[in-house]
């Protein structure tokens, strides 16, 4: 992954975009209402230079890319807890963590709004829609592509597991970089989308992670599930 990764942030290295590991975060108070374009900056103009490298990457990878990177992306189109489950240890059961399934179910309902909001505000077409050499390797998307939401929820999804399991936070967080990257390589979006996703998704947890729902269904699952779980250790 850290491969792929230089290969997009070097794409974008002379753009506003930067990584979600290290960029400062705007807040997002009240994320279900605010405004998530705001916290973005525009997708790279068609025919410019940015945009140009944009797609070339997605072209460069999707004549490298190998039937175990498509199955990986595959395996990756449903980001809940099962997603995660190897960042979380070879012994970790998803179905052992109902409160923490719940969780994610709720954070996933809060994100869908300002994905969406934030998509038809950019109304940026999906790469095999500009391009007709462009041949998704995955289902092809309804939605437009800027930004990933498969890369917000990547990292938002990463972040909340991180508070539950900090000393796996930084395979969760690289699981999540990962299943924004691989949208890339499915062809299904531009390396632009997923660097904005990766913003979008680290201010979204920082604002759900001070919602008091949220809070509570963190804490309770903290308690029942993750006092003695080997994953939190």
């Amino acid at each position: 992954m850290r491969t792929l990764a230089l290969v997009l942030l070097a794409t974008l290295a002379c753009s506003a975009h930067v990584d979600a590991r290290r960029a400062p975060l705007p807040s997002v108070p009240g994320a279900a209402s605010a405004d998530p374009a705001a916290a973005l900056a525009p997708p790279p103009a068609a025919g410019t230079d940015e945009a140009k490298a944009d797609l070339a990457v997605v072209l460069w990878l999707q004549r490298t890319r190998t039937a175990e990177d498509v199955a990986r992306a595959t395996r990756e189109l449903v980001l809940g807890l099962d997603a995660f489950a190897g960042a979380l240890g070879p012994a970790f059961d998803p179905a052992a963590y109902p409160r923490t399934r719940a969780l994610l179910d709720l954070v996933h309902a809060r994100a869908t709004r300002p994905i969406l909001e934030a998509k038809k505000s950019f109304a940026r077409p999906r790469p095999y829609q500009s391009d007709p050499r462009v041949a998704p390797a995955v289902e092809r998307e309804k939605t437009f592509s800027y930004p990933s939401s498969h890369a917000t929820r990547g990292v938002l999804v990463a972040r909340i597991l991180g508070e539950l399991a900090p000393s796996r936070r930084e395979a969760l967080l690289e699981a999540g970089l990962q299943a924004g990257y691989d949208r890339v390589l499915a062809g299904v979006h531009y390396p632009s989308d997923v660097l904005a996703g990766q913003r979008l998704g680290a201010a979204l947890a920082d604002a759900f992670r001070a919602d008091p729902e949220v809070r509570t269904m963190l804490e309770t699952a903290r308690a029942a599930e993750w006092r003695t779980s080997a994953a939190s250790r």
